[in-house]
């Protein structure tokens, strides 16, 4: 790092975050007067027919197509004929439309040739608020800083939410008024948001809409989404919410200092985070990142709440059919998130050249996934612009995107829509959209400012309307909304500049680069990616020291049954071998806590050694129990010699683990972290049922590895009732694995159980779970499954797909 940059790296974690945007906008505002204006200026004017526009002129990027209802066949003509459709002229620069489903699947999964970095939005924001966002970062610095965060949207956190959502729901629809025309957007939409947002904020709940209103601002100047903002009121705002979040991050810091217990919002779990605790002195980083969070919690389930109610005005039989039926719930939020797409597009940029779909892509263009095209794409849904309550691929839709990207709050939106619409078909008859919906003046938001409704209650005979005469076309616009940056993950060819036996079948690499250049700094609990061979990958921990920064160190246990990846390591990776190396990551972070006890098996010791060091660094206190199948497999055991807070467990001695003596009794101050053998995280979990929340890490790289239940079948039949295949699926097999070659469609991405896009319906037989999506709520009812990872209890399954 130069001294330049040390220099405002100190300065900006020291001046108040306020300061430095107020400091911002001076300076915007004088370089505009020497400069001019250099935001571009939208004027609406009335867009022509999609077939009086040459190919080579469709811009998709126009802010006002949405609002004159011209966006869905000027997006059909796209994917008709021109699929990947490059715009050279465009108000944001030139640009590549992706306007088919399948190959916005292509590019969102392929974040090594197609980067989000250093935005999310077509267009550029204001200078100086080129703002931080995860969702604009790759692997690995977007998974450690969306792990920050993740747990607050873990299946258990969503089942105790519930309650509180539903409450919260039932009082915003007990007091509206019925019989008398309201703006359904201020009084539904942004009220329960709003409240939802404090509540994950531990946000002041009377300041709620506050939060509302900066997301607002944040997202809507012309240069970055083609809205229209006052930007002394933007930059106003932005100061307003830097202190706001600035003043909450400190007060929780000081309140945990003092010894509160930490509570389980987005705001103590970055603080509690290894990767994110120093956020606050990366002052645009921190910002970015509230702003982020804010705004996905606002617009997917806001605008959702509108378009819902009015996709049940143009479709009215749905209507008739969802009243008749509130079963279909869950199916209807599905198609209301696919029918409504809150957020437009996903901005890309190409890291190399590249063709997709027969176009040769330049390195640095900029690529536009349109997911609202997608989800109309006709190639993947059947009259895609009908509103169908139970389409059986409904849930398909790339409205929370695909791969790495994928929404992290996709199931707090699905569960508030569920929510608010079995609230709703216990109160009212009927919800009728009764005046001309005013849209909001942006490419990136498909956004509601005002919908006009009237309710008539439980009892009350709705009034007779037809599809036809539901709902005019909007023809009026206002603004908004986003932008963001980040940096790339490192790949890098290295050489093993020493190795030892440590145990008996384990060896200790020290990985260095070739020429003495510095490697990326890495925290406690990382781990790296060996690329060994073109198709073997493995991950193994790094367990040196983190302020090594010459050389990483990792160790290998050479598996008896391994499938090529720790016998590659054994026999090839000799000194001055070179190897390919990703990373580093950190999905098993160090939360701080002035006490740990470490329990680590086998070879699980090696992310436990660089914790050890984090907290003795930190003056925390310790403790080691230490497991494995005898003294002489044990790795590391000389770092340990000696010292009385290091209990060893070797199974040949005759020690065993009690860990329900160790455990049975939550320690205060406590953290217990484990690494080893599934046998051993389960039975930890176990032993420690009775600690606080969050009190217990376990470290898993994927999913969690479900035992099998001793109902599980070896061997059963899946049959997909949408497509009349029915398929075997065996030992080894995965119902996705199997039901994709017989020729089904079905979509998948992480292949782990952890992202639910291969999610299905459940219509006859009993799931056995395995995936790490569900709540215990969602497992017992057993009406969806995750094709990816989760098999059978029942000799057949029938789905729907």
């Amino acid at each position: 790092m130069s001294v330049l940059d040390q220099i405002i790296n100190k300065a900006q974690a020291t001046i108040p975050m306020e300061r430095q945007v107020q400091g911002l906008h001076l300076f915007q505002k004088a370089k505009k007067l020497v400069l001019g204006d250099r935001q571009p200026v939208f004027i609406e004017e009335e867009i022509p027919d999609v077939d009086d526009v040459p190919l080579t002129e469709i811009d998709l990027s126009n802010p006002f197509l949405y609002g004159q209802g011209q966006w869905l066949p000027y997006a059909k003509r796209l994917r008709d004929e021109a699929p990947v459709h490059y715009q050279a002229n465009s108000p944001f620069g030139p640009y590549w439309s992706i306007t088919r489903y399948d190959d916005i699947v292509t590019v969102d999964k392929d974040f090594s040739t197609y980067s989000a970095e250093p935005q999310i939005v077509i267009g550029t924001p204001p200078e100086g608020l080129d703002i931080e966002m995860f969702i604009a970062m790759d692997p690995p610095r977007h998974d450690q800083q969306r792990n920050a965060v993740q747990g607050v949207v873990a299946p258990q956190n969503l089942e105790e939410m519930e309650g509180l959502i539903r409450s919260r729901v039932a009082e915003v629809l007990d007091s509206l008024p019925v019989g008398e025309p309201f703006d359904w957007v201020d009084k539904v939409s942004i009220e329960l948001t709003s409240r939802m947002l404090a509540t994950l904020l531990d946000f002041p709940y009377e300041d709620r809409r506050k939060l509302v209103y900066w997301t607002e601002l944040a997202g809507a100047s012309a240069s970055a989404t083609g809205g229209a903002v006052d930007m002394d009121e933007l930059y106003t705002g932005v100061a307003d919410m830097a202190k706001s979040f600035s003043t909450l991050w400190h007060d929780k810091a000081a309140r945990l200092a003092g010894g509160e217990k930490p509570g389980y919002d987005l705001i103590t779990l970055m603080q509690m985070s290894e990767d994110t605790k120093d956020l606050i002195n990366r002052p645009m980083e921190f910002l970015g990142n509230l702003i982020l969070l804010v705004v996905g919690g606002n617009d997917t389930t806001r605008n959702s709440m509108s378009g819902g109610v009015y996709a049940l005005n143009q479709f009215p039989d749905e209507f008739d059919r969802l009243k008749a039926n509130p079963e279909l719930i869950p199916k209807l939020v599905q198609e209301i998130i696919r029918w409504q797409t809150p957020l437009a597009y996903m901005r890309r940029i190409a890291t190399k050249d590249t063709v997709l779909n027969g176009q040769f892509i330049r390195k640095g263009d900029k690529v536009v996934m349109w997911y609202a095209s997608a989800n109309r794409d006709e190639r993947t849904f059947e009259n895609p612009d009908d509103f169908v309550i139970d389409r059986h691929n409904g849930r398909h839709h790339l409205s929370f995107g695909i791969g790495v990207h994928r929404c992290m709050g996709s199931r707090v939106a699905e569960m508030q829509l569920r929510i608010l619409w079995e609230e709703l078909l216990a109160r009212f008859s009927d919800i009728e959209v009764v005046e001309e919906p005013e849209y909001l003046q942006s490419n990136f938001v498909r956004g509601y400012t005002k919908m006009m409704v009237t309710l008539a209650p439980i009892g009350q005979e709705p009034r007779p309307r037809t599809r036809a005469a539901a709902v005019p076309q909007p023809t009026r616009i206002e603004s908004r909304k986003g932008w963001v940056t980040g940096t790339a993950e490192s790949e890098v060819d290295l050489q093993v500049a020493a190795r030892r036996e440590v145990a008996d079948g384990v060896v200790e690499l020290t990985l260095a680069p070739p020429n003495g250049a510095q490697l990326p700094s890495w925290t406690a609990g990382a781990h790296i990616d060996l690329v060994l061979e073109p198709s073997l990958t493995r991950q193994y921990s790094l367990c040196g020291s983190a302020a090594d920064e010459s050389s990483w160190k990792v160790g290998v246990l050479l598996d008896p049954e391994s499938r090529g990846g720790s016998s590659y390591v054994h026999e090839k990776l000799t000194e001055g071998a070179t190897v390919r190396v990703r990373g580093p990551r950190n999905h098993f972070p160090l939360v701080a806590s002035p006490r740990y006890q470490f329990i680590a098996g086998g070879i699980g010791i090696t992310p436990i050694l660089a914790m050890i060091e984090a907290a003795e660094a930190r003056g925390a206190e310790w403790s080691l129990l230490y497991a494995g199948r005898t003294r002489a497999s044990m790795a590391f055991l000389d770092r340990f010699e000696g010292d009385a807070r290091v209990t060893l467990a070797p199974r040949d001695e005759g020690d065993r683990l009690d860990l329900p003596s160790l455990l049975a009794t939550p320690q205060a101050g406590t953290l217990v972290y484990c690494c080893g053998p599934s046998g051993l995280l389960d039975a930890v979990e176990d032993a420690c049922s009775a600690w606080p929340d969050g009190s217990v890490h376990l470290e898993r790289f994927a999913a969690k590895e479900v035992v099998a239940s001793e109902d599980a079948l070896d061997s059963f039949e899946v049959e997909c009732t949408r497509t009349g295949v029915t398929v075997t699926v065996t030992e080894g097999v995965s119902i996705f694995e199997a039901v994709e070659k017989a020729g089904v469609d079905v979509l998948g991405s992480c292949m782990e159980g952890i992202c639910g896009t291969c999610e299905a319906d459940v219509l006859q037989g009993t799931p056995d779970h395995r995936d790490s999506i569900l709540s215990k709520s969602e497992r017992e009812r057993g009406d969806t499954i995750m094709t990816c990872v989760s098999r059978s209890l029942s000799k057949k399954l029938v789905l729907d797909v």
